[in-house]
């Protein structure tokens, strides 16, 4: 170990060269365009290693290497000083410049040369080192726990999402279905009503025509030449076709109107019958199969009674149906 007052002069020599840190030595106002930025990185590393120095304990250098750190520090204050002094009026400037300059990287070359070796060696002895490696490693294993914990609560956010995102799917498609089986029952309330009144065209329009034919039939004219019956014959059957086919027309509307009654009111009943069975299913293989049979009920064409069966057209059934099952594949 080193003698104590080699120590205190050394740690006075530092601290009087630390002082220069404080001031502008790369540039200055009155110095104008003359700058010492050549010397700024020379500047940083003396200033850095006495900082350095500054903060380990220099009792554990020996007698020697003390000695050369000071007589180095000693050698390197007065370039210090040089530049702090510095002044653009004197001759030659920008020489003297270069001068301190290169005096400083000289300078800063040989005291790290002479003292850099001994940085590890004193913070190892100050302890330092082992204090850092065990903060690090105590930070270590403090951040692998919050990684962890972070971990387990992003697992546990994922699946209150998922559950969210699927209870908002079931109440959107639920909402959808309630709305659509409205909008059927809706229409098959409006077409039963306009079925009612066709109804009651074609019973006064079957009413009359009943009327007409009995009164045809008993409605003679004696006297009558050949030309007159022919005429009266096809005067009552012309009025006898026109009320005959009134009536078939207005019918057949009736029967096309409940027909389409008919058909609304099972798509709302299918899609009651979904929203029951999507709400007791438990996984999505179930609810997908229940949503290919509501649509196939839903779209494909249903015998009423009123319609002839013939007319319905199972290749666009079958178009409808495909295009859902895609729908599903893809989800």
């Amino acid at each position: 170990m080193a003698n104590v007052q080699l120590i205190e002069q050394l740690s006075d020599s530092i601290t009087q060269t630390l002082s220069f840190k404080e001031k502008s030595l790369v540039s200055r106002p009155e110095w104008g365009a003359i700058k010492f930025t050549n010397a700024e990185q020379d500047l940083e590393r003396i200033f850095s290693l006495l900082n350095y120095l500054s903060a380990l304990p220099l009792e554990y250098l020996t007698d020697q290497s003390t000695t050369q750190i000071k007589n180095q520090i000693e050698q390197t204050r007065p370039h210090l000083d040089q530049i702090d002094k510095f002044n653009i009026e004197q001759p030659n400037p920008t020489q003297i410049r270069d001068e301190l300059i290169t005096k400083i990287h000289q300078a800063a070359d040989g005291l790290y040369t002479i003292a850099a070796a001994w940085i590890p060696f004193l913070a190892y002895q100050k302890g330092d080192v082992a204090q850092n490696i065990e903060k690090l490693r105590t930070s270590i294993l403090d951040a692998k726990e919050i990684v962890d914990k972070a971990k387990g609560e992003i697992e546990s956010r994922k699946l209150e999402m998922d559950d969210i995102i699927t209870k908002a799917r079931e109440a959107s498609a639920a909402a959808g279905a309630a709305v659509f089986t409205q909008d059927f029952n809706n229409e098959a309330t409006t077409l039963s009503e306009k079925a009612t009144k066709w109804l009651v065209a074609t019973a006064i329009l079957g009413g009359a025509t009943l009327l007409a034919a009995v009164l045809t039939w008993f409605w003679t004219q004696a006297g009558l030449d050949s030309g007159q019956i022919w005429q009266k014959v096809v005067s009552k059957f012309i009025v006898l076709s026109i009320l005959l086919t009134a009536t078939l027309w207005c019918g057949k509307i009736y029967k096309a109107l409940m027909h389409q009654s008919a058909t609304n009111r099972h798509r709302a009943l299918s899609l009651q019958t979904f929203q029951a069975f999507s709400s007791a299913a438990s996984d999505l293989q179930t609810k997908d199969a229940v949503l290919l049979e509501t649509t196939r009920s839903i779209f494909s064409q249903c015998t009423t009674g009123y319609m002839d069966s013939s007319s319905s057209s199972p290749d666009s059934d079958a178009r409808v149906i495909e295009i859902v099952k895609s729908i599903v594949q893809k989800q």
